[in-house]
């Protein structure tokens, strides 16, 4: 006589780029037949669990993450609540979780933000899945909050970076955690050549704020000629390009250091608080080596992390199972 299947849950944390390494987990998992039953993920972990439960194979969603630009992801305006204008990640995410309701999904998901106007913690299991992922990417002061139904929300991270304990309560008998905030010791690493991607992101919102400058100051009402001349001896004279080029590589404003580093700080000690107090039955902890959080050109080596860390867990996962 046989029991009862025993459940798993997977669930899937905050971390920025470090979240692709989920991708990889996921086709560890598929590669020995071990589906998740249950998904909770915030903010990166909410759009690859989504995703997957919307029925993108790892496969499928490794391709995604490999041909993205990611710089081209996020649209850039002038900041009133956030740094970026989310309209093309909504865009992206619609197409993820291919327009699905949570009742649609594959595979049962919820999703985790947090509502400033409550002051609580929100899980998303009913409605738009779109929505509620989008709600759980804004992560403050780069998204502006997403509000809707008398809310205004903020990326889960503040509040649930790596949510184990809601797979648990969807019904899940085996929890597998992914430890994205471990620390590590720092090593030396090469000199990569080429801008980084917050590098690149700094440049173009550089660029895009002359523009709106530009068009502030000489608007297109303006007769086309004495327009053109304008904006011209503006480039030339009044801002010439070097000033751009020394702005656009100058050290990120105190503004949008203090935000990375409290928001950081702030998310890592909750994260790391809580996964030494978690009951978990498999704590997936990957070394990242130095890459961080912002290193969204290095898809193929967080996944290969992903799929190499979940690996190592695979036979304890299987006697669990048992």
């Amino acid at each position: 006589m046989t029991g009862k299947k025993r459940k798993i849950g997977l669930a899937l944390g905050a971390g920025g780029a470090k979240g692709l390494v989920h991708i990889g987990i996921l086709k560890a998992l598929q590669r020995h037949n071990l589906a998740p039953d249950y998904i909770a993920g915030t903010s990166i972990g909410a759009v690859i669990g989504a995703a997957y439960a919307a029925g993108f194979s790892p496969d499928e969603l490794e391709e995604v993450a490999k041909t993205t630009d990611w710089k081209n992801i996020v649209d850039f305006t002038v900041p009133k609540s956030g740094l970026l204008e989310p309209e093309l990640v909504e865009q992206k995410i619609r197409k993820l979780v291919r327009h699905k309701d949570f009742h649609e999904l594959n595979i049962p998901l919820n999703v985790v933000a947090y509502n400033l106007s409550t002051q609580e913690r929100v899980v998303f299991s009913k409605g738009n899945v779109a929505r509620a992922v989008r709600a759980s990417l804004s992560i403050p002061g780069v998204f502006p909050p997403l509000k809707f139904d008398h809310g205004l929300y903020i990326d889960g991270a503040v509040t649930d970076p790596t949510p184990f304990d809601i797979v648990k309560e969807m019904g899940a008998d085996i929890i597998i955690a992914v430890d994205l905030y471990r620390k590590e010791k720092t090593v030396a690493h090469p000199v990569v050549l080429g801008k980084s991607f917050f590098e690149e992101m700094q440049e173009k919102f550089v660029i895009v704020e002359l523009f709106n400058i530009k068009n502030y100051l000489f608007p297109q009402r303006w007769p086309h000629f004495l327009r053109r001349l304008s904006m011209w001896l503006f480039d030339k004279i009044i801002y010439p390009a070097k000033v751009l080029r020394i702005l656009a590589g100058k050290e990120r404003s105190s503004i949008t250091q203090v935000m990375y580093d409290t928001v950081g700080v702030l998310t890592n000690n909750l994260a790391r608080e809580r996964i030494e107090h978690a009951a978990v039955d498999i704590l997936v902890s990957p070394s990242f080596d130095g890459l961080g959080w912002g290193d969204f050109n290095q898809v193929s080596r967080f996944i290969k992390i992903g799929e190499k860390a979940m690996e190592k867990e695979i036979p304890r996962l299987k006697r669990k199972l048992l």
